[in-house]
């Protein structure tokens, strides 16, 4: 009787983490979009508060996620320790601030010490501000390869788990850009909207740690992970790192091209960033959750062999597929001016315009979005095992795929584009 209260407590404690990683999710992009307002103040420009943010939220998520996928899969409480870091988040975020306040006076005076010019004193700036994002962005990095240790009992099950887990995060992402966005700060505003998203994590962590405790209340611990009758990879997996890495470099490529290619039609503001971004996102979280079972069905028929041919397969139809919509961008703004016209009121009603940019950008980035997700969770499937580990692959393919992204939106935005324009770019990736 108390291995089978403990499971149903396990059960029960999956499906509160489920909703627990979407408002976490929603909460990360939250604060990506709060930061970049804050440093906007600080930079007094866009692009290097924009460009600050980004580069330092992926690098802190693929620290996090490297660092948590070594250390998870020896923890005994993975619950617990994950709502230490939704508070910890909560806090930073709180304290944020009063911290960029606190780093003022330090690259004033470096400025002054060196008389830089603007692009020098810039990139200061960029490095001392950076560097106080990487704790807060580096948690969010650690979350998943510490819930996929809590939430997979099986390793039969790891593809379904970590792909529903990595659709559902994403899908929250989808819900904080809106909310963000559209809502709270029009509405509320700048230090309103920080206090909620702090208190929604702060509210995560001890919501975790409560659930994490009644899961030991059995007084059994955490179930160990099951291992496959599949041999182990003996240490060959190391190529599919490389796979993602090349793949988080393709995808955040694709999508400066893409959001470019965007931009020169419905205009370069928050709301049309926003509005494009929201089309990937909901792409990578569709084909996350489709990835999820589909990947344990590949393995449970032909093994590793048989989900890495689909790894193969669904990579090249992204290929495939970006460069023939590169066909459809000639036709884009006369579906633009068509679907304008043909909204109520007609070109004059100018609230709906954001309804035309969403289905334009859902049609160009939505579908090789949607093979994207499905990547993520079929590489998981091919690596986890290896000795028994579970967080370790997962940390690992997180980590990589995300440093991917890094290089890759770097070099798309200030090497591929003014070089090889768009079409040149998306052939690259």
């Amino acid at each position: 009787m108390d291995v089978i209260d403990h499971i149903l407590r396990r059960k029960r404690a999956y499906s509160a983490l489920l909703l627990m990683f979407f408002v976490s999710g929603a909460t990360g992009l939250v604060y990506q979009t709060i930061w970049s307002r804050h440093l906007h103040l600080v930079f007094g420009t866009s692009t290097f508060a924009i460009a600050t943010v980004l580069s330092t939220f992926m690098l802190g998520l693929a620290l996090g996620g490297i660092a948590m996928g070594w250390w998870a899969d020896r923890s005994l409480r993975p619950l617990e320790t994950y709502g230490l870091m939704e508070i910890g988040i909560g806090l930073f975020a709180l304290a944020f601030p009063t911290l960029l306040d606190g780093v003022a006076p330090i690259y004033r005076s470096l400025y002054a010490s060196m008389d830089a010019g603007p692009v020098t004193y810039g990139l200061l700036q960029c490095a001392l501000v950076g560097s106080l994002l990487v704790v807060p962005t580096a948690l969010m990095g650690a979350t998943l390869p510490l819930l996929a240790r809590f939430a997979t009992a099986r390793m039969g099950e790891a593809g379904e788990r970590v792909g529903t887990l990595y659709a559902v995060n994403t899908m929250g992402a989808v819900v904080g850009i809106w909310v963000a966005g559209f809502v709270c700060l029009p509405w509320w505003g700048l230090s309103f909207t920080t206090g909620l998203a702090a208190a929604a994590n702060i509210g995560l962590g001890i919501c975790a740690i409560v659930i994490g405790r009644g899961v030991r209340a059995s007084g059994m611990g955490e179930l160990p992970v099951e291992a496959d009758v599949a041999p182990p990879l003996s240490g060959q997996w190391k190529p599919v790192w490389v796979a993602m890495f090349l793949a988080g470099f393709a995808s955040l490529v694709y999508e400066v091209a893409w959001t470019r290619v965007m931009g020169l039609m419905v205009g370069a503001s928050v709301y049309a960033f926003s509005v494009m971004l929201l089309a990937f996102l909901v792409g990578i979280a569709l084909g996350g959750r489709l990835g999820a079972g589909w990947s344990d069905r590949l393995f449970a028929a032909g093994g590793r062999g048989r989900v890495l041919l689909a790894l193969a397969g669904v990579e090249t139809g992204v290929a495939v597929l970006s460069c023939g919509l590169m066909y459809v961008y000639p036709e884009l703004p006369f579906w633009y001016v068509w679907m304008v016209d043909a909204l109520p009121g007609g070109s004059e009603w100018a609230q709906g315009t954001w309804m035309v940019s969403l289905v334009l950008s859902g049609l160009i980035m939505t579908p090789p979005a949607v093979l994207m997700g499905l990547a993520f969770p079929l590489a998981v499937r091919s690596v986890v095992g290896e000795d028994g580990r579970l967080s370790a692959p997962v940390g690992y393919l997180y980590g990589v795929n995300t440093l991917g992204g890094v290089l890759g939106a770097f070099l798309a935005g200030f090497v591929m584009l003014p070089g090889i324009q768009v079409q040149g770019t998306i052939f690259v990736a």
